[in-house]
């Protein structure tokens, strides 16, 4: 039989658990306003997470919240999203300086990866964590192997933009995993997937043209 208990709090160290109680306030501050909630669960744990990886807990932590929120609530998935930032500072009476300044940090911290729409609205993907991300990973090294054995097999010549192109339109347009308004984007993000994927394939091709051809 499953059981939920309350944790040992002796067991758990000073910084946990004044993280814990953070957090708790954290989530009481978002529920003061007009929020959805479904993002609520996804806005703390970013803070947790960005707390435990840093020494210091900021002065100000309720900016750091709205500044989580922020982030969740731009994810590709929910585009559009095009409330300003000072729309969104309005609702929590936050200077936008003071947004900028926290969303920077929080991304910076945990690599968070920021794409831009076709009107310079920006979007957060999480490049550790994201299923979406994830799968245009997994696409694009199973696309790039294969090029890579037709290389080594039948000599057939690799175009690593034209190779993009074509992941692109297939992460877009087939998958639905971005809408299409972050083309551009995530062009930058498969070419250099791709290019990565490319570093054996590129020495393979130094060995054939000094041996083999």
């Amino acid at each position: 039989m499953l059981e939920l208990y309350t944790p040992n709090y002796e067991v758990i160290s000073t910084k946990e658990r004044i993280t814990i109680d953070l957090i708790k306030d954290g989530q009481e501050f978002l529920e003061q306003f007009d929020i959805n909630h479904e993002f609520l669960l996804d806005t703390v744990s970013l803070v947790y997470r960005y707390l435990r990886i840093n020494e210091k807990i900021p002065h100000n932590l309720y900016k750091f919240f709205v500044a989580a929120y922020y982030i969740i609530t731009r994810h590709p998935y929910n585009f559009p999203v095009h409330e300003t930032k000072s729309e969104l500072c309005q609702k929590f009476g936050l200077q936008v300086s003071s947004l900028e300044y926290c969303v920077e940090k929080m991304i910076n911290s945990l690599n968070y990866i920021k794409l831009l729409d076709d009107s310079n609205f920006p979007y957060f993907v999480d490049p550790e964590r994201d299923i979406r991300l994830n799968l245009t990973k997994s696409i694009t090294k199973k696309k790039v192997d294969k090029a890579m054995m037709n290389f080594l097999l039948y000599h057939q010549p690799i175009n690593s933009q034209i190779l993009t192109e074509e992941l692109v339109h297939e992460i877009i347009f087939e998958q639905k995993a971005f809408p299409e308004e972050l083309f551009r984007q995530l062009y930058e993000i498969i070419i250099e997937f791709v290019e990565k994927q490319f570093i054996d394939y590129n020495e393979y091709a130094k060995m054939q043209q000094k041996y083999f051809i």
